[in-house]
């Protein structure tokens, strides 16, 4: 096993070291510049009450990005750190984790990181939308990191019976739960069964308190005013279960391939979790997963950056069962080495691309040896500098010929389509009423 952990940490750091090198031709976009300008035309309370009342409940993710800084950061300098940061930041936290419920050193928490990192990144749905692109990351990232400190604070609070911890705890519920509905969803769940589990104070406060901010999320103005129309009677609930199987078909099948890695190099860790728990209460933490595919099932979403959060919270409590149950699925780790390095399986048509198992290694590969990383930083550089030059109302603007698949990137209308997103973002952001590429 031992040959394994150091197999697996060295591609860890590797893709650690490859996203940084990927990151530096890292540059603003669409929803960065739109959000910046909200701030600057209606100011911070402005821009949150319009937020809330006309675009959704997101009440902490959305007010970080009230925060973004491309109005300032005249030399981009801004997207090339700030995802090094918080990756950084998610090993940190796991690191502290990894001391303080297994009581391991310095060192082979950090090497326990790094690996788990690695399995992180590789069942993510999208590394763009995920990592690179700032407004995303502060809906979709952040919360992971910030759910580790809460992780961190609960273990510190039932240890020390201090309350800072218990404070500091009732914050991050409130933060979490404002932050995206997936992950509010995943920790009201977990919160009902430590309240089931162990009936006291403080708990019920956690409970209370998070059921609280989670309604405050939930039914903001702006979540109703967003959601279209839908199909009526019986047409409507088949559509719904329809997509809710799609959904769990694919965490499932995607998940199972790398479950048996996973056993392998977690095997002690895994161990010693079911130790103290039982099966049918790891079943009950498991089962939470399917709290948000409902939700999502219900509003008709299928897979999309948004489902990161249950994805990698159902391959951690499923592996937790397969330890209990068919614990010698272990011994195929060797398949999901294999399956981990297969470029993306492309069978599902546009629409439905995100369906298509990837495991990202392969795409991170090949950007940053095929790719002209360099030269799509600085033709989205000239065509900002373009913009901001330009006298009048209306300017047309190169497409974009380096498109990286890692980066994320959505490309404006040409001047032979219609409007779409981020034309409009643009045009608000540089004060101009017409900006379309060439055809």
């Amino acid at each position: 096993m031992k040959t394994v952990q150091n197999i697996l940490l060295f591609l860890s750091i590797i893709l650690c070291i490859g996203l940084v090198y990927i990151n530096l031709f890292n540059v603003y976009q669409t929803d960065d510049y739109i959000w910046s300008y909200s701030t600057r035309k209606l100011g911070l309370l402005g821009s949150f009450k319009e937020t809330y009342m006309h675009w959704g409940g997101r009440y902490f993710g959305y007010s970080i990005n009230m925060f973004n800084p491309v109005f300032y950061d005249k030399n981009g300098i801004f997207p090339k750190i700030y995802p090094v940061f918080l990756i950084l930041s998610f090993i940190g936290v796991t690191t502290l984790n990894c001391k303080e419920y297994f009581k391991y050193s310095l060192g082979e928490s950090l090497k326990k990181a790094f690996i788990f990192f690695f399995f992180y990144t590789i069942l993510l749905i999208s590394i763009p939308e995920h990592y690179f692109w700032i407004t995303g990351s502060n809906i979709y990232f952040i919360p992971v990191i910030l759910a580790g400190f809460l992780l961190y604070f609960f273990k510190k609070n039932e240890e020390t019976g201090r309350k800072i911890w218990f404070y500091l705890s009732v914050l991050l519920i409130i933060v979490l739960m404002g932050s995206n509905e997936i992950l509010a969803l995943i920790l009201q769940g977990l919160l009902m069964i430590l309240y089931d589990q162990k009936r006291n104070k403080q708990n019920l406060i956690f409970l209370g308190v998070g059921s609280l901010f989670l309604l405050a999320s939930f039914l903001a103005p702006g979540n109703f005013s967003r959601m279209g129309e839908t199909e009526e009677g019986i047409v409507k609930w088949i559509k719904r279960a329809g997509i809710f199987g799609a959904n769990t078909m694919y965490i499932v099948f995607k998940t199972l391939l790398v479950i048996p890695l996973f056993i392998k190099v977690f095997e002690k860790e895994l161990h010693e979790i079911r130790e103290k728990i039982t099966f049918r209460k790891a079943v009950v933490i498991w089962a939470v997963s399917l709290l948000p595919l409902l939700f999502t099932g219900y509003i008709a979403n299928t897979i999309a950056r948004q489902f990161e959060s249950v994805l990698f919270y159902f391959f951690i409590t499923f592996s937790l069962i397969f330890v209990f149950k068919f614990e010698e699925i272990k011994k195929f780790w060797w398949v999901s080495v294999m399956v981990i390095f297969l470029p993306e399986f492309k069978v599902f048509p546009k629409k439905y691309s995100n369906f298509d198992v990837d495991y990202n290694l392969t795409n991170i590969a090949k950007e940053i040896t095929e790719t002209d990383l360099k030269g799509y930083e600085n033709q989205v550089n000239n065509r900002i500098k373009l913009i901001e030059k330009t006298p009048g109302d209306s300017v047309v603007v190169d497409r974009i010929k380096a498109v990286p698949g890692v980066l994320y990137f959505d490309e404006m209308a040409s001047v032979n389509e219609d409007e779409t997103y981020v034309n409009d973002q643009l045009q608000k952001y540089f004060n101009k009423k017409y900006i379309r590429t060439k055809e």
